[in-house]
C-alpha cells in the first residue's frame, strides 16, 4: 500500500502531477541499480510497477502535463516490456516450483525439472537483455529527460485548478471504466476479456493510490477490493497462460500437472466471481447524499459511475 504523505489541503492539479511524477521517477531509480546487477526478482518487479505507475501518472495527468515526446513514451513502453519478459518468467518458474512440483511425481516430476530449467535459462537470457538495454542510450535518454522535468517541469497552458476535484474525477472515469467492463457482468467471460478487466482494475488502483496521496483521501475501502481484485486476475492470467504453455506440448504429456494447474485456475475463478459480488454490492447507490467542500469518497455507482459526497 501506498504510504500516506501530508500535503497542503489547497494543491493545485499542476503541483499534485509533479509530486506524483516524481515520485515514480524516483522509484524507476532506486530499483535500476540492482536491477542493473544480479537482478533478483523483488526489484525487477519494484521496477516494472514503477514504470507502469509512471505511463499511469502521465496519462491521468494528461492535459496538465505537457504532452511528453513520442520517443519518451516509446522507451517507456519499451523498459516496460523489457521488465514484463523478466518478470512473467519469475512468476511462471515460482508457480511451478511453489504451486505444483511438489504434486507431481514419475517421469512427470522428471519433465517438469527439466522445464523449469528451461525456463530458468530463459529468464537469465531475458535478464542479460535486460541489463544491456539499460545501457543503452535510449535508456540514457529516457533518465535524463525524466530527471530535466522533474527539476523544471513543464506544464500545458491552461487553469491550475485544484488538485482534489482533478483527481475525485480521474478516479471516477476510471472506475466507471471498470464497473462497465463486459469481464464485469458476463457470466463467462473470455480470457482476453479478464486480462483486459486486470488493466482497468490496476488502472483505478493506480488513479486511487495517486489521489490518496495528493489529497490526503486513502479510499482504504475501494483501494483493498481493486488489489484483490487484481490480484486474483493476475493469477488467472498465469494460469491461462501456464496451460497454453503445457497444451503446446500436448496435454497428456502433463497429466498430473494439468489437472492441477485446471484444479487452481477454478479456485481463482470462484474468488473472482465473489470480489466482483462484493464489488457490485459496494458500489450499489447511495441513497442520502449532500455535497462538502473536500469529497471523501466511500462508494462508486455501477451506472452511472458517481464520486458519493456524504457528511460525516
Amino acid at each position: 500500500m501506498t504510504d500516506r504523505i501530508e500535503v497542503p489541503a489547497a494543491m493545485t492539479v499542476r503541483e499534485a502531477a509533479h509530486q506524483v511524477i516524481a515520485r515514480q521517477v524516483r522509484e524507476l531509480r532506486r530499483h535500476e541499480r540492482a536491477v542493473a546487477g544480479a537482478g533478483a526478482p523483488d526489484p525487477v518487479h519494484d521496477m516494472r510497477v514503477a514504470t507502469r505507475r509512471l505511463r499511469a501518472a502521465l496519462a491521468v495527468f494528461r492535459g496538465v502535463v505537457a504532452a511528453p515526446k513520442a520517443g519518451r513514451r516509446r522507451r517507456l513502453r519499451w523498459l516496460a516490456r523489457r521488465l514484463g519478459r523478466v518478470r512473467d518468467l519469475d512468476v511462471r518458474i515460482a508457480l511451478l516450483t511453489e504451486q505444483y512440483l511438489p504434486h507431481v511425481s514419475g517421469k512427470e516430476a522428471g519433465r517438469l525439472a527439466t522445464l523449469l530449467a528451461e525456463l530458468t535459462a530463459e529468464r537469465q537470457r531475458q535478464h542479460r537483455k535486460l541489463r544491456r538495454g539499460l545501457r543503452r542510450e535510449r535508456y540514457r535518454r529516457l533518465r535524463t529527460a525524466l530527471g530535466a522535468w522533474i527539476r523544471r517541469p513543464v506544464f500545458a497552458e491552461g487553469d491550475d485548478s485544484g488538485a482534489a476535484r482533478y483527481m475525485a474525477a480521474a478516479a471516477d472515469r476510471a472506475a466507471q471504466r471498470m464497473s462497465a467492463h463486459e469481464a464485469m457482468r458476463d457470466t463467462r467471460p473470455k480470457a482476453a476479456a479478464l486480462h483486459n478487466l486486470r488493466i482497468a482494475v490496476k488502472w483505478l488502483r493506480y488513479t486511487l493510490d495517486f489521489h490518496g496521496e495528493t489529497c490526503g483521501l486513502p479510499y482504504d475501502a475501494e483501494r483493498a477490493l481493486a488489489r484483490d481484485l487484481q490480484d486474483c486476475l493476475g493469477e488467472m492470467r498465469d494460469h491461462d497462460l501456464l496451460f497454453t504453455m503445457l497444451a503446446a506440448d500436448g496435454v497428456g504429456v502433463w497429466p498430473q500437472l494439468a489437472v492441477r494447474v485446471t484444479e487452481g485456475r477454478h479456485r481463482l475463478w470462484r474468488r473472482f466471481l465473489a470480489l466482483r459480488r462484493k464489488w457490485h454490492a459496494h458500489t450499489r447507490p447511495a441513497h442520502a447524499v449532500a455535497a462538502i467542500e473536500e469529497p471523501r469518497f466511500v462508494n462508486l455507482e455501477v451506472t452511472p459511475v458517481q464520486l458519493r459526497l456524504v457528511t460525516g
